[in-house]
């Protein structure tokens, strides 16, 4: 092999390893400019779901404020059917809020987001896992049209037609608690005259303390509320976690700072 041949194949050589580098570097640089992009978009939707569950939590609290009172009202009527002490007249209001179901509403378009870029972008398996059961399996129980249970309210409507009258006296107060910041009084004044009155007056005392369908009913809708609390605190426990994970996962006040 001649000198000239040997310098072609070098020159070809040369070719061939810069065009592989090139091709390589390339590939490289798109590889990495995808990850970036990925990341971008990974903490994007984290920020987006971070605001989501802080705004349902809100929500999930104050339902499970008033499914906690109703319970209260009814552990009491349960008292009054037991006992010969307890008259009527002193759980008007306790009637009304035993016969309440409450539910969440829950935005879910960031985890709709979420989906549609693929659940793999989440590269915390943990913080995925969580957030996936939150919305598919918590949520969802807990959502009209969703519970293993009937409708509370629709449950007792029927019997309470029949067996109580509705309160109309606009002088009997009654404050709702919804956790620590928020009081709801009653009657609510709408202004124009227009007030919300609640309470709820059995017919006939007696009668319905020994009326084995309402006891059976009573019966019924305990288990009903005490799954509906379960299932709203577990929510709200899990919420809590993926919140927490969230914050520590990226830097601090990383999506408070996005949302500015």
């Amino acid at each position: 092999m001649n000198t000239s041949t040997k310098k072609n194949i070098y020159k070809y050589l040369i070719e061939i390893i810069i065009i592989v580098i090139g091709v390589l570097i390339a590939f490289y640089l798109t590889n990495w400019g995808e990850k970036i992009k990925e990341k971008k978009t990974e903490r994007e939707i984290i920020c987006q779901i971070y605001f989501e569950l802080n705004d349902n939590l809100i929500d999930l609290k104050n339902d499970i404020e008033i499914h906690r009172n109703a319970l209260k009202s009814q552990l009491k009527v349960q008292q009054f059917i037991d006992s010969s002490k307890i008259h009527a007249d002193s759980l008007m209001m306790d009637f009304y809020w035993t016969t309440k179901d409450e539910y969440i509403f829950p935005n879910t378009s960031a985890f709709e987001n979420l989906k549609n870029s693929g659940m793999g972008i989440i590269q915390n398996d943990s913080l995925r896992d969580l957030i996936t059961l939150v919305y598919n399996n918590y949520f969802p129980r807990i959502s009209k049209g969703n519970n293993l249970h009937p409708d509370i309210n629709n449950y007792l409507t029927p019997y309470f037609k029949k067996n109580f009258k509705v309160n109309r006296n606009p002088n009997i107060k009654y404050n709702l608690y919804l956790g620590d910041s928020l009081k709801i009084t009653y009657p609510r004044d709408f202004g124009n005259g227009i007030k919300q009155i609640i309470g709820y007056i059995p017919l006939d005392e007696e009668k319905l303390k020994k009326d084995e369908e309402f006891k059976f009913l009573m019966s019924e809708i305990l288990w009903f509320r005490i799954y509906k609390i379960s299932y709203y605190q577990t929510a709200i426990t899990n919420v809590k976690k993926i919140l927490e994970l969230i914050e520590n996962e990226y830097p601090k006040n990383y999506c408070l700072q996005k949302n500015k």
